[in-house]
């Protein structure tokens, strides 16, 4: 993800105390190490965005290739070499 361990811890956390549950446990580490998974709250949260996420695909798709229709094709030779 690109992200330092730290800024992902704060970003659970700041998501945890956005909600009214957390969304994310965690378990210290010790002799046979920490961990976190998601709570029932987090998999229903994550349901849901998923939910989102293809009811705005499912409502744009017509549009989306209304736009691709409309683009030039192109071919390898259209793709610069970084020069």
């Amino acid at each position: 993800m690109d992200m330092s361990y730290k800024r992902a811890w704060m970003l659970v956390e700041e998501m945890n105390a956005a909600f009214q549950e957390p969304l994310v446990a965690s378990i210290r580490g010790g002799p046979g190490g920490g961990g976190a998974h998601l709570t029932e709250a987090g998999l229903r949260v994550l349901d849901l965005y998923h939910g989102i996420v293809q009811a705005a695909q499912d409502a744009a798709s017509a549009r989306i290739q209304e736009l691709e229709a409309m683009l030039r094709p192109t071919t390898d030779l259209d793709i610069p070499e970084g020069k």
